[in-house]
């Protein structure tokens, strides 16, 4: 008797936990519908190149006052994970004073198109920054790249040497992606993970906590920089997309054969950095054949926001050399 009541009791409490798991599941995925509202026709500026699979890239394009340039003058700014061209929002003029700039929206994220298939990954973007030049008659451009952004300017130079002139690396987080494992998760079940996401995205203390948490000075936060950073997540199928990087393999060969990449390296690091460790600063700076290593003092993950003027400054004295 008292073991058809313990196996009633944990029926019960079974049924009771998948029951609430669902309507919090369900929950979430209606927070996070309500929370995509715009399309990639809401960009507002830039422009779009059409890629061959068929996806457009969003991109905002910079150029200097003078006509005169090299093919050496190009620059492409590739931004981090959940981010979009509006983080370079500090750098790029600057930058277009000597450089004909190129701020790209990675495809699923800014107002780039999304991907719901699992089909992301490191050589995916690399090829689809590869088309972009093409589209855009560029033979050879430095690459700047932060977080996500700068692991995939390393792919880059690694698939396609031939194309890179110099490379800028903010944080670059080679090392942390090698072990993102993949969620088979998000496949079978991407309802789950959506859910997950919607719950985040849409939380207001959660949105607020993960910029703070980017910064090493908390008194740098700006609610208004805040929300121009999150609106391209508000484009519809975000989530969908990350749901689908989740379920896709990384397939890099980095950072196995980051001394393959020979192309002059400029590698900045905040020195209160949270999110990507300095130590792996130091440990691209040894792979590295051709790098330099600067420290900026007081920054968090990400000193271009912080203290434009140091990064802008470091970037086009290596650029312009």
């Amino acid at each position: 008797m008292q073991a058809k009541n313990l196996l009633g009791l944990t029926l019960g409490a079974a049924a009771g936990i998948a029951a609430t798991t669902a309507a919090l599941v369900l929950l979430g995925n209606r927070r996070l519908d309500k929370w995509e509202t715009l399309t990639q026709d809401d960009a507002g500026n830039g422009d779009f190149v059409s890629l061959s699979d068929g996806t457009r890239m969003h991109f905002v394009a910079r150029r200097p006052a003078t006509t005169l340039r090299s093919a050496q003058d190009d620059v492409i700014l590739i931004h981090g994970l959940m981010d979009s061209a509006e983080q370079w929002r500090k750098n790029i003029d600057a930058l277009a004073q000597t450089q004909r700039v190129w701020a790209i929206d990675l495809i699923g994220f800014g107002f780039s198109s999304r991907v719901k298939t699992p089909t992301y990954s490191m050589k995916m973007f690399a090829r689809s920054i590869r088309e972009f030049m093409d589209a855009q008659a560029i033979a050879r451009a430095s690459i700047v790249g932060h977080s996500l952004g700068g692991a995939v300017a390393l792919e880059f130079a690694h698939d396609f040497p031939e194309r890179v002139d110099k490379l800028v690396l903010i944080a670059p987080a080679t090392y942390l992606l090698q072990f993102r494992p993949e969620l088979k998760l998000a496949r079978r079940l991407p309802a789950v993970p959506r859910a997950l996401i919607g719950w985040t995205m849409t939380n207001r203390r959660a949105r607020e906590r993960a910029l703070r948490d980017a910064l090493g000075d908390p008194a740098h936060f700006d609610p208004e920089e805040l929300a121009r950073r999150l609106r391209a997540t508000r484009v519809k199928g975000t989530a969908d997309a990350l749901v689908a990087m989740l379920g896709s393999p990384h397939g890099s060969d980095l950072p196995r054969d980051l001394e393959k990449i020979t192309a002059p390296t400029l590698i900045l690091w905040g020195a209160r950095d949270r999110a990507v460790p300095l130590r792996h600063g130091k440990h691209h700076a040894r792979a590295l054949p051709n790098a330099q290593f600067a420290i900026i003092e007081n920054a968090g993950h990400i000193p271009q926001f912080e203290y434009p003027e140091i990064v802008n400054n470091l970037m086009l004295e290596f650029l312009n050399k």
